[in-house]
C-alpha cells in the first residue's frame, strides 16, 4: 500500500532509464544495481536540466516563487542501497537538487528554505509493477498535460505492446487513447527504427517525428512505398531508401577543375512534415520526381506536377480574397487612376465567371463523397468524447434512431456528432455547428471560436461496413508559420479504413483563419434540420434536387392531404433577387411567403425536402416534434420512414415528447428498423439505455411506458 514519507534530497536517485531520455543520442539504457553510482547519476541530471538549466527554467522560477507545493508529490520507489528511485517527478527532483546547490552556495532560492530540502516529503510506491509504472507514466505523459515527445510517447506504447504484452485492448482503455491512434503510433515508430538501422540512422532528430507521421498518414505515399500495415514494413525497399535520401544529408566526393576531390553536404530535400504532404501529391510522377532529386527542390518537384495547377489556383483565389478586404478598408485612399485599375481587374475576374448559373458551384470549395455506394450505414459507434458524452458505445444503431430525455441530457450533441461525423474533414461544418450554438448569423469572430472550442473531440464508428474514426483537436502549431497575433491551431484527422483525410485552420486575432487540407472528404450526404436554425441556401438546393428527381408533388400532396386542403402549390420565386418559397392556395387569391403560414407547416416542409436531398446518407432532426400538433405525428413519422426507406437515408432525431415516440411505433410502418434511446445523466456522468423497435412498441402498448 502507498504511504507517504519524508526523505533528504540527497537520498532520492533521478530515473537514468526515464522515457523523456529515449530519443537522446547520450541515452544508455541502465541497470537498477548502478543507478546510484555518481556518474549515472551526474549524466542523468545533466539530461534533465539540459545547457544553462533550459529544461526546468519553469520549474525553479515556480519553487523560488511559490515554494513546493504538495499537490503532486513525487514518487519513489526503495533501492537496496536505502536510496530511493524517482518514478514520477524526475524534473522537478532535478530542479529541487539545483536550488539545493544554490542555496548551500548561498544564492537566492526565494520562498524555499533548508527544511524543505532535507524533508522533501514523498510518495513510497510498494507494490507497484513494471506494467502499472508504465502506465501510470503513459497517463502522466500521453493522456495528461505533462506530455512528453511524440517519439517517447510511441516507444511507451511499445513497449506495453511487445515488452509486457499487453494487449491492444488494454492499452487503449489503460492510456484512454483511441485504437487509430495506437496502430499508428506503433507504424510511425516501426518506420522511424527502420530509418535508424539504415544508412543515414545517425541523423535521427526528435523533431523529425512530425515528418514519419506524416509519412504514414498519406496514403499515395504508403502506396509508393507498398508498405504493410499489419506488419508494419515496406515491400518496396528501393523507394525506403529513396525516401530515407530525401530526409537526411548527403555527403558526396565531387572532382574540381585541378583534378583535386572535394567532399559535398548536401542538405535533406524534406526538413518539414508540410513537405511530405506536398511531395504525396506528385510521388506517382516520375519526371517531377527526378527535378526534385536533381535540384534538392520540393518546390521543383511540384512545379512540374499536375497538381501544381490546381493549387496556385487555390493560393490565387485566397489571396484576391484577403487583398480585396483590405483594398475596401483603405478605399478611401483610392485615386482616379487606382480606380481605373481596379475596372480593369474587375473585367478580368468577369472572364472567370462561367455563363451558365449551373456552373455556380465550381465557385465553392466542395467536398467529394468517399462511398459511391451505401448499403449499412452507421452499424455502431464509440463516442470517447464529444462534449459531455463520454466514453459511451452504441452497437444497435438502425435505419431511424431516436434519442429521448430531458433539458442538458446531450440530445442534440448526440445529433451534431454524427453530421459533423459524415463531414470528415471539411472545417466548414464544424465552424457552422459552433456559429448556430453561439446564436451568430453573420460574423462569427475568430477569438470567439477559439475561446469556445476547449474540448477535443475523438470518435470511432463502423459506416458501410468500414472502421471509421475522427479526431478534432486544438494544439499550438509547430509548422513554420507567421506567428504574430497567432491564437491557435485545430486540426481533423479523419480515417477510413486506413485512409487519412486531414485539415489544419490556424486561428489569429488581427486577420482571417489560414486553412489548409489536400482534400476535403465527406462520409456520405449529411443533412441537419433543427427548429433553432435556418440555412436558405440548403433549402434552395434541397427544392432543386426534389423538382429534378420528381417527388416534390408527393411532399405537397402530404401536405394538402394532412395539414391544409386549401393548398394548391408551393414554388420558389425571386423576387428583387431575393428567392422565397410562395404558397398558393384556394382561399386566398394571391401567393403568400410561407414564413405566413405556422411553424408546423414550415418544418414538415423543410424535413421533408432535407430527406431526399440526403440520400444514401443521413439526416438529423433535432426536437421533431417541436411546432407540431400531435394529432399529425403519427402520419408524419410514418412519412419518414417511408422516405427513409424510399431514399436510403438514416435518421436520427430528438425528442423530449412521450406522443411522438408514441407515434412512432403506432403508426403503421414496420419497426424493424426503429429503436430509441434514453439519454440520462448519473454522478455527472451521461449514461445511454436503448429500445428496440418490436419491443419498444410493446411496451408501450402493453403498460405505455415512458423511457425519459
Amino acid at each position: 500500500m502507498d504511504k507517504y514519507i519524508i526523505r533528504h534530497i540527497d537520498r532520492l536517485m533521478l530515473d537514468a532509464n526515464n522515457y523523456r531520455f529515449i530519443d537522446n543520442k547520450d541515452y544508455k539504457v541502465v541497470i537498477e544495481s548502478e543507478i546510484s553510482e555518481k556518474r549515472i547519476q551526474d549524466r542523468t541530471y545533466n539530461l534533465l536540466v539540459g545547457k544553462n538549466e533550459e529544461n526546468i527554467s519553469d520549474l525553479i522560477v515556480s519553487f523560488k516563487a511559490n515554494g513546493i507545493l504538495k499537490l503532486d508529490p513525487i514518487q519513489v520507489k526503495e533501492l537496496p542501497n536505502n536510496n530511493f528511485l524517482v518514478i514520477e517527478g524526475n524534473r522537478r527532483t532535478a530542479a529541487l537538487k539545483f536550488l539545493y546547490e544554490q542555496f548551500k552556495r548561498g544564492n537566492d532560492v526565494g520562498k524555499l528554505e533548508e527544511s524543505d530540502f532535507k524533508s522533501v516529503e514523498l510518495v513510497l510506491i510498494s507494490d507497484e509493477s513494471p506494467v502499472q509504472h508504465l502506465i501510470t507514466m503513459g497517463l502522466h505523459h500521453i493522456s495528461g498535460k505533462k506530455k512528453w515527445s511524440p517519439v517517447n510517447q510511441a516507444q511507451l506504447i511499445h513497449d506495453l505492446r511487445y515488452k509486457h504484452s499487453l494487449s491492444e485492448e488494454d492499452i487503449c482503455n489503460s492510456l484512454a487513447i483511441t485504437k487509430h491512434n495506437f496502430r499508428r503510433s506503433l507504424r510511425i515508430l516501426s518506420l522511424i527504427e527502420r530509418y535508424k538501422n539504415s544508412d543515414y540512422g545517425d541523423q535521427f532528430q526528435t523533431n523529425m517525428f512530425s515528418i514519419f507521421e506524416e509519412i504514414i498518414k498519406k496514403v499515395e505515399i504508403k502506396n509508393w512505398l507498398d508498405w504493410n500495415d499489419i506488419e508494419m514494413i515496406p515491400g518496396n525497399l528501393i523507394n525506403e531508401e529513396k525516401l530515407f535520401s530525401w530526409i537526411s544529408k548527403e555527403e558526396t566526393i565531387e572532382r574540381n577543375d585541378d583534378g583535386s576531390e572535394q567532399e559535398i553536404i548536401k542538405e535533406p530535400i524534406i526538413t518539414k512534415s508540410h513537405e511530405i504532404r506536398e511531395l504525396s501529391k506528385f510521388i506517382s510522377e516520375p519526371k517531377a520526381v527526378e527535378q526534385m532529386e536533381e535540384s534538392r527542390s520540393i518546390t521543383a518537384g511540384f512545379v512540374l506536377s499536375d497538381a501544381v495547377g490546381e493549387s496556385r489556383l487555390r493560393n490565387a483565389m485566397d489571396n484576391i480574397n484577403k487583398e480585396v478586404q483590405t483594398a475596401f478598408q483603405f478605399s478611401e485612399f483610392m485615386t482616379e487612376d487606382e480606380y481605373l485599375k481596379v475596372t480593369k481587374l474587375r473585367d478580368k475576374l468577369d472572364k472567370l465567371i462561367p455563363s451558365s448559373n449551373s456552373n455556380i458551384e465550381l465557385l465553392e470549395r466542395n467536398s467529394s463523397i468517399y462511398f459511391s455506394e451505401v448499403q449499412n450505414h452507421f452499424t455502431s459507434i464509440n463516442i470517447v468524447h464529444y462534449r459531455k458524452l463520454i466514453d459511451i458505445r452504441l452497437n444497435n444503431l438502425k435505419q431511424v434512431n431516436i434519442f429521448v430525455g430531458g433539458n442538458n441530457s446531450g440530445k442534440t450533441s448526440m445529433l451534431e456528432l454524427f453530421y459533423l461525423f459524415t463531414r470528415l474533414n471539411n472545417f466548414q461544418s464544424i465552424i457552422d455547428l459552433e456559429r448556430f450554438r453561439g446564436r451568430f448569423y453573420q460574423d462569427f469572430p475568430t477569438k470567439w471560436f477559439d475561446k469556445i472550442f476547449v474540448e477535443n473531440i475523438s470518435l470511432e464508428a463502423e459506416f458501410n461496413s468500414k472502421h471509421c474514426s475522427l479526431s478534432i483537436e486544438k494544439e499550438e502549431t509547430t509548422e513554420n508559420i507567421e506567428k504574430s497575433h497567432y491564437l491557435n491551431s485545430i486540426k481533423t484527422d479523419a480515417n477510413i479504413n486506413g485512409d487519412n483525410f486531414s485539415s489544419t485552420i490556424h486561428l489569429f486575432n488581427n486577420k482571417d483563419p489560414e486553412l489548409y487540407f489536400e482534400k476535403s472528404q465527406y462520409l456520405c450526404n449529411s443533412t441537419f434540420s433543427s427548429p433553432y436554425r435556418y440555412d436558405g441556401s440548403l433549402l434552395k438546393k434541397a427544392h432543386a434536387k426534389a423538382i429534378q428527381e420528381k417527388y416534390f408533388d408527393e411532399i405537397i400532396s402530404f401536405i394538402r392531404l394532412k395539414m391544409d386542403s386549401s393548398i394548391e402549390k408551393i414554388e420558389m420565386v425571386s423576387i428583387e433577387n431575393e428567392s422565397r418559397f410562395m404558397v398558393s392556395s384556394s382561399k386566398i387569391p394571391y401567393a403568400i411567403d410561407i414564413t405566413k403560414y405556422g411553424e408546423g407547416l414550415q418544418r414538415v416542409f423543410e424535413i421533408a425536402l432535407l430527406m431526399g436531398f440526403s440520400k444514401n446518407g443521413i439526416i438529423c432532426i433535432d426536437e421533431l416534434d417541436s411546432a407540431l400538433h400531435k394529432s399529425l405525428l403519427i402520419d408524419f413519422t410514418d412519412f419518414i420512414q417511408r422516405f427513409a426507406e424510399k431514399f436510403n437515408v438514416q435518421v436520427f432525431l430528438s425528442t423530449h415528447s412521450k406522443e411522438c415516440i408514441d407515434a412512432f411505433v403506432q403508426n403503421d410502418f414496420p419497426d424493424e428498423e426503429l429503436i430509441a434511446y434514453a439519454l440520462s445523466e448519473e454522478n455527472n456522468k451521461i449514461k445511454c439505455l436503448f429500445l428496440e423497435g418490436n419491443k419498444l412498441k410493446q411496451l408501450v402498448e402493453s403498460i405505455n411506458i415512458d423511457i425519459r
